[in-house]
Formats: C-alpha cells, structure tokens, sequence
C-alpha cells in the first residue's frame, strides 16, 4: 500500500517537534489501581455473572474499564486487563453489530438498541484510551530505544486503530461520526507508526465486527490486518459519510479495499499541486483526509491515493448499468463486493461511493431558517402517491374531511401525539434550505415514524394547501441523543401521479401507479417501484390526471434507491 522507507523518511524530515507518540484528553491517573479492582479472577466472574444479560454485561465492562483508566499500574498489568475484558465482551459486541446493521430502518431507534450500541462505543473508546496510554509509556521516535520495544509499540499502535474504527462504526449505526479528538489520535497514531516504517507490519485483530463474512483474499487470515490498512478503512468511512447510508453497506467499503490490490495507496505529500485522485492528510488533522491542500497546514503530511478505488467502481457502475439496459446480469463482469450486495443495493452504494469520493462545491446557497417554520412530511412511496391522488380529486370537501388527522400527523415525526410540550417538539422543522435541498430537525421519541436513508418524501409548509415539493432522504444525523436531522435532496417543485401502461395491460384496462415530475431544470422524469421491473426505452401509455392518453418512453436511469427508481420521461402529453 505504499513505499515505506521513502515515506518514512520523508515524514520523519518533517517532524520538527510534532507530537508523535502524545494523546490529547487521555484520563490522569495519580493513584494505584486497588488490588480488587486488577484481580483477573473477580472482573472475569462479575462479568460471567452478567452472561444472560447481554446489554448489562456490556455496560459493567464499559464502567471497569474506565475505572482502570482513572488508576496507575505496570503497562503490561494494563494490557493483561484490557485485552481479558475485551475478549470476554466481544462476541456479545459482534452479535448486537450483526443484528443491528442487518436493519434497515434507523429510525426510530429503541432503548434496547440505544442503550447496546452506546456500551459498545464507551467499551471501544475506554479500551482504546488504555492502550494510547501503554503507547506513550512506550514510544520513543529515537531509533534505537524504539527498536528495543518495537513489537509491543506495533500491536498497541494496531490496537488503538482497531479500536478507533470499532469505535466509528458502532457510531455509524446510530448515523454518528468520530469526534474531532478520536480522529485526531488516529492520525498521531498512525504517523507516529509511520515514523520507523512500521504500518504495514501484521497485526492479529481482536475480531471481525465490520467486516463481511466472506470477506478477505484466499490465503489470508481474516483475523489479520496492518496500521496501514485498518487506518484507511477508517479514512475511506469516513471520507464517503458512510454513516449517513443504510446500515447495510456499511462493510462494503472494506469488502472493495480488500478486494483490489493498491485501492488506495499512501506516499509521502511533496507540496506541488495536488493531483486527481488524491487526498491529503497530516499529523494533527481532526478529520477525514482532504481533497485540497489548506493554507498552513500542519507537517508532516502524507497523500493518499484512491485512483484504483474510484477507476474499479466507475467500471462496475458502468457494467451495471449495461447490464440493465440489455436485461442481462453477468457475475463475471463486476467485483466480488458488489455480488455480496443484494441487487437492490448496488447502484445506491455505487452512486454513494463514487459521490463520496468526488471533491465536492456546494452549487446552491444554503440559507438558515428562523422563526421556527415547520413542515408536513410524507414517506416512502405509497404515501406520496396516495397523496397526490388525493390532490388531483374534484370532490376536494370530501378528500380535505379524509385526510384531515393523517394530514396534521404528518406535521410531526412522532406517529403518536403526546402531552402538548413533547408534541410541540416532535414538530418537522426547517434548519436550513438551498435550491437542491432541505435540512430539517426533530426530536427522537418512541413512536417517531419510520424512516430510512433513500425514502422518498414529499414535503409542504404546514399551514399552505398546495402541491407538494418531492425529494428524497440523502442523510440522517444525530448530533444529540434525542435531537434528529433529516437531510433532503430535491427532486422537483412540481409532483403528480399517473397511470402507465404496457400494449398488454392497455387492452385488459390494467395499469401501474407512478410519479412524474419536473426537474428544476424542466426536464420530465417518471418515479417508479423497482417492482414494476421498467427499463429504459421501453414504450408505455401515459394517462395523466385529466385521464387522457398520451403515448411515452422511458429514458435513461437517472436515480436508484432502494425505495424508488427515476427515469427520464418523453411524451408529447408533457
């Protein structure tokens, strides 16, 4: 993954007092541990104790090992601890992982889950601050007391990566990022490994969590990784904002760097114009790696290189969409990772990642909203359609009467009206808006409706009664524990639904319910189910709300998400 001598001695060139081997935030430990609390014996019992209860047994692991951290002790004391308590928990971390990224909807999110995935990030966290602190017990960036301690200074560094990415992806279920401070300790730690030229060194891994099941190269161990490529498993995460996506795919990432040889590779940054295809990244940076150069960035800096990555999945999307127009799927044609994807899955993460890995400039200014305007909302396909059915209606007195409580539910995202003050809280409300998009926040409660990334949504002012906008949900972020931002893209400002129909279903009067809608730039385009099996450039019958008939084509794919599926649409009824 990248020349290392040259690289090491490049960023060593450059250290000039940086702070190699340093963690910032780690907890100050004055006293001696109490012999109670680093008896091996006791913290295995208590913790087997609590076996049945799997949430509990996490959250009693989670407060041990902070009490650790707050106490002094020999390093290898400290690993003995860490790595018993760890290895006791992790099988109940990997089945509460496994069971929560198989599920699709985010939202809402129970206590059970709150409460399990929280004990794994804490567990992760405080055991990877044990180990930043044997690795300042331990590090010297002098050559030759480094060489001394090298192999307990390489699994350390190895475990604080491992830690740091578990960290990131239990966060990722709860749509959550690294804080600024775990992202900066990832970088120390992996420049500081890089120094000697030590980040491709194996390390055996604590386990699998994140990664596929049938993931890795024959002959390769699962269980094994390096500095090197668990540190751009953490960069390329969050890099692409993997978890605003569905849960789903989250290991998908990891599945196309194990995949391709040199996905992404790692040289030294000489400070000439960046290239295409590169990031950089330096020591104290407090966040994914960068498509330009800052002014004053901090040295030493380092580039990282996706052109392989990004050249295999613009192939793969290519083959895909081939393969759609012609009605023929060919395994043999596309990377392993995407055949592990179920097929509703591949073009959203195809369009996901390469979205992620392309610099982006935001086109359209984004204003904020005051006064506190809020929003009916309406999800997934089936409410919308029923919606602009319903809007299309002459007996207006009639659907107004029909609609009236599903119509106020819609202005709130709790399913269930609670006392007054909650509901006022549960209100959809606008934080800020751009031509292309909304973002829009509420407060999490137990009955908030279900929601997932790729539903499509058509939203109105609360109080206007009026055509709604379409758009669909790109991102879901939770910057609090009961605070929820819904970010949506917009599709149109126009929407209304329409019957199509094939030569076959035209002669039995027979038909399929879709969406059509103008673009911002006044192009027609038809939403469909992907049930409908539809493909471009296939002949239909338009019939509009006026119930006349025109005839139509459909043109090239233009949007797939798990939801839904957008065609261009020509008809001389448009």
């Amino acid at each position: 993954m990248t020349d290392q001598n040259t690289t090491a001695k490049a960023v060593r060139a450059k250290l000039r007092g940086s702070q190699v081997g340093v963690f910032a935030g780690l907890p100050s430990a004055f006293k001696s541990a109490p012999r109670e609390l680093t008896n091996k014996q006791a913290i295995t019992a208590k913790l087997e104790d609590l076996k049945r209860f799997g949430i509990r047994q996490l959250q009693e692991a989670a407060n041990i090992l902070g009490q650790l951290n707050r106490f002094s002790m020999k390093p290898d004391k400290r690993a003995e601890l860490v790595k018993l308590i760890v290895g006791v928990v992790y099988p109940v971390m990997s089945r509460h992982y496994q069971q929560y990224q198989d599920k699709v909807i985010s939202l809402p999110e129970s206590s059970e889950r709150r409460e399990a995935i929280l004990a794994c990030i804490e567990i992760c966290a405080q055991a990877a601050n044990a180990y930043k602190d044997l690795f300042q017990e331990l590090y010297t960036s002098k050559t030759t007391g480094y060489r001394r301690v090298r192999e307990e200074v390489i699994e350390t560094g190895g475990r604080i990566l491992e830690l740091s990415r578990l960290e990131q992806r239990f966060r990722g279920l709860r749509h959550q990022k690294l804080s600024p401070t775990a992202w900066l300790d990832v970088n120390r730690t992996f420049f500081s490994l890089l120094v000697h030229g030590d980040i491709d060194a194996p390390i055996v891994l604590i386990g699998t969590i994140g990664f596929s099941t049938r993931q890795g190269r024959p002959g390769k161990p699962l269980h094994e990784s390096t500095p090197s490529r668990l540190y751009l498993s953490i960069q390329l995460f969050g890099l692409v904002d993997a978890p605003s996506w569905s849960t789903r795919l989250f290991h998908a990432p990891d599945a196309y760097l194990d995949s391709i040889d040199n996905a992404m590779t790692i040289s030294s940054e000489k400070g000439d114009n960046m290239s295409a295809g590169c990031l950089v990244t330096h020591i104290e940076n407090k966040g994914p790696p960068l498509f330009q150069r800052e002014a004053h960035m901090p040295e030493p800096r380092i580039c990282i290189s996706y052109t392989t990555l990004y050249n295999r999945m613009v192939s793969d999307y290519e083959e895909l969409a081939k393969m759609k127009f012609i009605g023929r799927f060919d395994a043999t044609k596309l990377t392993r990772p995407l055949l592990e994807l179920e097929p509703i899955e591949r073009f959203p993460f195809l369009e996901a990642m390469l979205f992620g890995l392309r610099p982006r400039e935001r086109k359209q200014k984004r204003h904020a909203a005051f006064g506190h305007e809020h929003l009916r909302m309406y999800f997934g396909f089936k409410d919308v359609y029923r919606l602009l059915m319903d809007l299309a209606s002459k007996d207006v007195r009639r659907i107004a009467e029909t609609r009236a409580f599903m119509d106020m539910l819609a202005g709130y995202s709790s399913g269930v009206l609670e006392e007054k003050s909650v509901a006022r809280q549960t209100r959809w409300e606008i934080a800020n808006f751009s031509t292309g998009g909304l973002l829009v926040v509420t407060r999490e409660s137990s009955f908030t409706v279900p929601i997932q990334i790729g539903s499509l949504v058509a939203f109105v002012p609360n109080q206007e009664v009026k055509r709604p906008m379409l758009g669909y949900v790109s991102r879901i972020n939770r910057p609090s524990d009961q605070q929820v931002e819904v970010a949506i893209v917009r599709l149109s400002s126009h929407a209304e639904d329409a019957i199509v129909q094939s030569d076959e279903e035209e002669k039995g009067s027979q038909g399929k319910g879709v969406i059509i809608f103008k673009t911002l730039d006044n192009k027609w385009c038809l939403v469909a189910r992907h049930n409908y099996d539809f493909v471009n450039g296939l002949p239909l019958r338009l019939i509009r709300e006026d119930y006349k008939r025109y005839p139509a084509r459909l043109g090239n794919v233009l949007l797939t998400k798990q939801d839904f599926i957008v065609f261009e649409l020509s008809s001389p009824g448009l």
